[in-house]
């Protein structure tokens, strides 16, 4: 896909199924009826692990890297960002940038391996609330996620702390990407927005994690640290995305892909 001066496409690290009710624990299969399309043949979500390669201007840019080797809900679910990118023709060496949506051990665990930076040629880029807030900060702290998970954070970004520049503000990364604050999920958690033209693209993060939160305005989502703010940015986002051509994708959309957000009587529908 290609918008503006960029070629956009996802990088999958691997793929979970998870029971809906661990996804959303608040829901039932009457909560689910008009969203079956979504679920798999046992009420199963597909989340899918790893990031997105935009290519143009000179650059190599990955939003977000996946799993990598650590584990997720007791197992090991990712592993095959390195290999995907290869299809794509691109050497962890040719990425110019790394960009983080925000730093759970999710979208981070390819930004190093065994002490070293992955993408040895790249500089890495954060918001620095994420970056205070996971990284820097008293992990006593932190709420979200278990100390084990913060733990492994920090020590997949240590090795890359001498390259990593922030914002605090929202801002232009590069000509025709920019981040905006998407506050909840995670203190730092953006969204990143491609454009040229009249053509934009919205890379959600985790402001989203299946389709189904842009439809439905009461459900939590998963992992936030404070849900009553990631439930207004979330609703906020849906808003201004109904109705409109943009093509929206988040970090675990299943197969990364993008569709729209139309607008419908009493109810928005999701197209991919």
């Amino acid at each position: 896909m290609r918008i503006g001066n960029y070629e956009i496409d996802p990088v999958i690290d691997g793929t979970a199924q998870v029971p809906a009710t661990v996804v959303f624990p608040n829901t039932g299969d009457s909560d689910w009826a008009p969203h079956r399309q979504l679920l798999d043949e046992d009420g199963r979500v597909g989340m899918t692990l790893g990031g997105f390669l935009l290519r143009g201007d000179g650059r190599a840019i990955l939003v977000d890297v996946g799993l990598g080797h650590f584990e997720l809900f007791g197992r090991k679910q990712g592993g095959r960002l390195l290999d995907n990118l290869a299809l794509l023709g691109v050497r962890p060496e040719d990425v110019t940038d790394v960009v983080f949506s925000h730093l759970h051990l999710d979208h981070i665990g390819w930004a190093s391996l065994n002490g070293n930076p992955v993408f040895s040629n790249a500089t890495y880029r954060c918001d620095q609330r994420d970056w205070d807030y996971w990284i820097s900060g008293p992990i006593e702290a932190m709420r979200g996620v278990p100390e084990e998970v913060a733990v492994n954070q920090r020590g997949a970004m240590k090795p890359v702390a001498d390259r990593i520049e922030t914002w605090s503000t929202d801002r232009v990364l590069f000509p025709g990407i920019s981040v905006r604050h998407a506050p909840g999920h995670t203190p730092g958690s953006v969204v990143l927005v491609v454009s040229g033209g009249t053509e934009r693209a919205v890379l959600l993060g985790d402001v989203a994690h299946c389709p189904v939160e842009l439809l439905e305005e009461d459900w939590d989502g998963l992992g936030d640290v404070d849900p009553v703010l990631a439930r207004a940015t979330r609703n906020a986002a849906a808003r201004e995305l109904e109705g409109t051509n943009t093509l929206v994708s988040a970090g675990h959309f299943p197969g990364l892909a993008f569709g729209r957000l139309l607008k419908g009587q009493g109810r928005r529908r999701w197209v991919s």
